[in-house]
C-alpha cells in the first residue's frame, strides 16, 4: 500500500531544497509513495517519469498556460504530447516556468537510465542538456577520446545528417584540400551545442536526431577540456562558425591541452550556432 505524501504537509525548506521531492518522485515510480495534491505544473513531470500521484491543485502563484488549465486539460496535453514523442518537451516547457520544477528535473535526470532516442530531439534550453541520452553520449565521447592523427579538424554543426552528407562540410574540405590537407590524414570532429562529436559517432542516434540553437558555452568549454585532455593533438584546425566555440578552443590551448591552433576555412561569420 502506498504512503500518501501531501504537498501541503511538506516543510517549505524541504520543498525548496529540491532533493527531497526528487527522491519522493523516484520512490513513487515503484508505488512506494503516492504524491497527493501537488500543484498542476508537476503533472507532466509525473507522467513522464511514471510517478504515482493523486489529485492536483492550482499553482500557488500564476504560471502562464498552466494556471488557466484544469487537471483534465493538463492530462490531455500530456497524452497528446506523448503520442507525438514530445512529452519531454512539455516537461521542459513547464520546468522553464517553475525554478523548483527545473531543479527537480535536473536531479531526476541523473537518477534514470537513457530512453530510446526519438526521431527528433529538440533541445530547447539548459534543461534539455540534462537528458540522460545527452549525458550518456557525452560519457561515451569522453571514454573513447583518442588522437589517431597528430592534427584534428574541428567542423561546425550542419543541418544535414549524417554530417558526411553536409554540403557545408564538403565546401570546407574542398578548401582544406587547396592547403594540401587530406581528410584521411587528420581526425575530424564537430563542435555543437551537444559537445564534441568525433567522426566515429556521427551516426549515433542522438547526433542524428538533435536540433538546437540554444548553446551553453561554458558546458561546451568543460566538454572540450575533458576531450582534449585525453586526445592530445599537436595541432587543431579551427573551421568553426560560432566565435564563442573558437574562444573556448583558444582557452584550452592556453591551458596547454592543444599545442597549436590554425585558422581554417569558414563558410561565413555567424552570431548564432547551427543547431
Amino acid at each position: 500500500m502506498s504512503t500518501e505524501i501531501h504537498y501541503s504537509a511538506l516543510r517549505d525548506d524541504w520543498v525548496k531544497g529540491a532533493e527531497l521531492i526528487a527522491r519522493l518522485i523516484h520512490r513513487s515510480q515503484g508505488g512506494a509513495v503516492c504524491l497527493t495534491d501537488f500543484p498542476r505544473q508537476w503533472l507532466p513531470l509525473f507522467v513522464y517519469f511514471g510517478a504515482t500521484w493523486r489529485g492536483s491543485t492550482s499553482p500557488p502563484q500564476f504560471i502562464p498556460l498552466v494556471s488557466d488549465l484544469g487537471e483534465e486539460e493538463v492530462l490531455r496535453l500530456c497524452q497528446s504530447a506523448d503520442s507525438q514523442d514530445a512529452l519531454r518537451v512539455l516537461v521542459e516547457a513547464c520546468a522553464s516556468l517553475d525554478a523548483l520544477l527545473a531543479d527537480v528535473l535536473y536531479r531526476l535526470d541523473r537518477r534514470v537510465e537513457p530512453r530510446v532516442v526519438p526521431q527528433r530531439l529538440p533541445l530547447t534550453g539548459w534543461q534539455s542538456y540534462g537528458r540522460p541520452e545527452i549525458l550518456e553520449l557525452n560519457k561515451l565521447v569522453a571514454s573513447t577520446a583518442k588522437a589517431n592523427q597528430p592534427t584534428a579538424v574541428l567542423l561546425p554543426c550542419a543541418r544535414k545528417r549524417p554530417y558526411t552528407q553536409s554540403k557545408t562540410h564538403r565546401r570546407i574540405w574542398d578548401a582544406l584540400a587547396l592547403r594540401a590537407i587530406v581528410r584521411s590524414c587528420v581526425d575530424s570532429a564537430v563542435v555543437s551545442s551537444i559537445g564534441i562529436v568525433p567522426q566515429a559517432l556521427w551516426n549515433h542516434p542522438v547526433v542524428l536526431a538533435y536540433d538546437s540553437g540554444v548553446p551553453d558555452v561554458y558546458r561546451v568549454l568543460r566538454l572540450m577540456r575533458i576531450y582534449f585532455g585525453k586526445a592530445r593533438y599537436k595541432s587543431v584546425i579551427d573551421c568553426l562558425e560560432f566565435k564563442p566555440y573558437s574562444d573556448c578552443l583558444q582557452i584550452i590551448s592556453r591551458e596547454g591541452l592543444v599545442e597549436s591552433i590554425e585558422q581554417g576555412p569558414r563558410r561565413r561569420s555567424k552570431t548564432l550556432p547551427m543547431p
